[in-house]
C-alpha cells in the first residue's frame, strides 16, 4: 500500500497524540513538556510549526512536528510510526518533508532531542546530515534526552 504524507488537518490531531504516547509510554514515561504538546497539537501549527501524516489509505501510521524555537530555528518533535509500519521508510518521509517546510519558511536550522538508544532513529537523523551539537542538557527539561542534533538549512 501506498503511503502519503499529509499537512496538518485537525480532524487527524488525535493521532498526532495517540501514536507519540505509545512509543514513549512503551519505552520512557511522559514528562509535562511531552504532556504540553500532545493535549494541544493545533497549538504548534499557531505558533509557527507544521505537523505531518503519513496515511495508508484512511489509517494514519506516522506523524511528526515542528515546533518553532525562534525567528531562525525550528524543532522536529514527536515523530511516530506505529510499529505495524516500521522499517518501511516512512520515518524518512516525514523527515523529508519537514526538511522542505522548514526550508521553504526559510528558517536556518532545524534541531532535535532524542535518546541514544532509538537507534534507528539516530541513524536516520545522520543519514540526513544532522550532526551532535555536543550539548548535553535539553532545552526543554527532558529527562529522556541526552543526544542533540542539528541541519543546518
Amino acid at each position: 500500500m501506498t503511503v502519503e504524507i499529509r499537512t496538518w488537518d485537525p480532524a487527524l490531531a488525535a493521532h498526532f497524540g495517540r501514536l507519540n504516547r505509545e512509543w514513549i509510554q512503551r519505552l520512557f514515561e511522559l514528562e509535562p513538556a511531552d504532556e504540553e504538546i500532545l493535549a494541544d497539537p493545533g497549538a504548534l501549527i499557531e505558533a509557527g510549526g507544521e505537523i505531518v501524516f503519513a496515511m495508508a489509505g484512511d489509517e494514519v501510521v506516522g506523524t511528526a512536528g515542528l515546533q518553532k524555537l525562534d525567528e531562525h530555528t525550528v524543532e522536529l518533535v514527536k515523530m511516530a510510526v506505529t510499529p505495524a509500519w516500521q522499517s518501511r521508510g516512512i520515518g524518512g518521509m516525514m523527515l523529508a518533508e519537514l526538511i522542505a517546510v522548514a526550508r521553504r519558511r526559510d528558517f536556518a536550522c532545524l534541531y532535535i532531542e532524542t535518546n541514544s538508544s532509538l537507534a534507528p532513529s539516530n541513524r536516520l537523523y545522520q543519514k540526513y546530515g544532522f550532526k551532535s551539537t555536543g550539548q548535553t542538557e535539553s532545552r526543554h527539561s527532558y529527562a529522556r534526552a541526552d543526544i542533540f542534533y542539528e541541519l543546518i538549512l
